[in-house]
């Protein structure tokens, strides 16, 4: 008999039997043959089918919602063939359900919570950590897959993940970018170019300093994700500067809760100042999800707007506001690197602060193109990479 698919794409591979079944109506639990106990509610296992029953066999997408399945389903039997999958049959008048080990085990909510599919955990650093931006040869990133993952492993752990020589060529990056996903469109285009000019339109298009950021904090969604490749440089300066904005939120969070707790629920205005657009957006400096987790930075000095804050609270603010700069701004933060021509640096923009030393533009020529895309594409290329070597290890069996 052929194996049952899954409500994915995705491949299981396993390397546990089921070695017993026990089952009521409500429940099953399967004992595995290294031991684990696995549970799963009966209406769960009824909503996860696979079968076309309740799922497109061709797009993997649900054709029937649970509250339109029958009110009364439950097992009725429960039992493993011979090729290792659990077959169940309902008590209500409804298909038989078949279920790939592996999957369930991939998905045993009752043992352990389910992890973001194998992605590396994120990892804060100050210069006694990284020196450098991690670094993979990027000769081969429009072919090599292998090259791919590992520069987008480092761009998920550390936030940060650099390039070699990749081709200094026009348009470049967006074709880097594009093998992660789509590009995100801003008003500055899906490609900019960071160079001097004689009106510019931002403080980037100068030789000036640019102290830590983020971009594009006047936005309700800020892009996650930037990428900055060097065509030219051959102007004195310009050093390229990056700080990890969670490592100095974890230390302040320890060293200063009152003012972590200002900097993570009072609000400050982002406005955009150009003549032809106008967006702002109202937020937190420091926003944390839902398990009280950093999630991600506004902190672009040059686009805040007027504080708009109850009197009795703007004094604290600015302290707090202070406090934060201040601590961004020392030295065991700052990691600082030089662009070369065919270095392309990717970082988290709702994680990491970039900024530059100031140049010489008098001297030589400095041209770096980026664009932005999201973290949404990094987790789902990095899936579909990890997604892809499992294919390859069944195909091999």
């Amino acid at each position: 008999m052929e194996q049952p698919g899954t409500p994915d794409f995705d491949y299981y591979p396993c390397d546990h039997k089921i070695n017993h079944v026990e089952y009521t109506s409500h429940a099953l639990t399967l004992i595995w043959s290294d031991q684990r106990t696995s549970q799963y509610h009966a209406c769960w296992l009824a909503d996860n089918d696979a079968g076309s029953a309740v799922t497109n066999t061709l797009t993997r997408e649900r054709e029937i919602d649970f509250v339109d399945m029958p009110g009364d389903i439950g097992i009725q039997q429960a039992s493993v063939s011979d090729d290792g999958t659990l077959n169940i049959a309902w008590t209500a008048d409804w298909p038989e359900s078949r279920f790939l080990p592996g999957w369930l085990r991939a998905h045993d909510y009752s043992n352990d919570p389910m992890p973001d599919d194998g992605l590396r955990q994120a990892t804060t650093w100050n210069i006694n950590d990284l020196t450098e931006p991690p670094t993979t040869d990027g000769t081969e990133i429009l072919r090599d897959d292998d090259v791919l993952e590992a520069w987008l492993d480092n761009l998920a752990q550390y936030g940060l993940a650099r390039l070699a020589n990749v081709a200094p060529d026009d348009g470049m990056v967006a074709d880097v970018v594009r093998r992660i996903g789509p590009i995100r469109p801003t008003n500055f285009g899906f490609t900019y170019d960071v160079k001097t000019k004689a009106n510019p339109d931002s403080n980037a298009y100068t030789d000036m300093a640019l102290d830590s950021h983020t971009d594009l904090a006047t936005r309700e969604y800020q892009p996650g994700l930037q990428f900055l490749h060097c065509l030219k440089n051959s102007t004195t300066g310009g050093a390229g500067t990056m700080v990890d904005g969670f490592k100095v939120a974890e230390d302040i969070r320890v060293e200063n809760p009152g003012v972590f707790e200002i900097l993570s629920t009072w609000d400050w205005t982002f406005t955009n100042r150009a003549r032809e657009t106008d967006y702002r957006w109202v937020t937190p400096l420091i926003i944390l999800d839902r398990d009280g987790q950093l999630s991600e930075l506004r902190m672009t000095a040059f686009l805040r707007g007027p504080l708009a804050m109850p009197f009795d609270r703007t004094e604290k603010a600015y302290a707090a506001y202070h406090y934060l700069v201040e601590k961004i701004r020392e030295p065991q933060y700052r990691l600082r690197f030089d662009y070369r021509p065919g270095d392309l640096v990717a970082y988290d923009n709702r994680r990491i602060l970039h900024g530059r030393e100031a140049f010489s533009s008098g001297e030589g020529e400095r041209w770096l193109q980026g664009c932005y895309s999201e973290r949404d594409e990094l987790r789902s290329r990095l899936r579909i990479l990890a997604r892809n070597r499992r294919a390859a290890i069944i195909g091999t069996k």
